[in-house]
């Protein structure tokens, strides 16, 4: 799914840094939803802190996620959680982007973001 971002005309914004950041045996700690950006505070398999910030967020879709394991995350143009946004959201999501945290267990996303860009901040 990278590959939709790094094979798009869209900007390629942060594409290093998807296919570099692990999240393996990582987890999710608070997480907060201010004026539009989204602050995911992650805790690696090796204990450091993060920060995962998203730009423009449009919608946010999670079942239990705080301090559940994840297993990878997935980035994409076209997840099906962008159809519903588009009917929901009163912004534009043409420009955006859908990350989903999977868990280890599931065949299914834990969360999604649906967002236009995220930055990585360490502590």
């Amino acid at each position: 799914m990278i590959n939709d971002l790094i094979n798009s005309k869209k900007s390629k914004f942060s594409s290093e840094k998807l296919i570099s950041f692990q999240l393996i045996d990582g987890k999710i700690g608070e997480i907060s939803l201010v004026n539009g950006k989204l602050y995911l505070s992650f805790q690696t398999d090796d204990e450091k802190d993060l920060t995962l910030v998203f730009r423009d967020v449009a919608g946010v879709e999670m079942f239990n996620i705080q301090n559940a394991e994840l297993s990878k995350w997935t980035v994409s143009l076209n997840d099906p959680f962008t159809e519903r946004a588009k009917k929901l959201s009163e912004k534009h999501t043409e420009k955006l982007v859908c990350y989903a945290f999977w868990s280890p267990w599931l065949e299914e996303p834990v969360m999604r973001i649906l967002a236009s860009d995220f930055e990585i901040k360490t502590q």
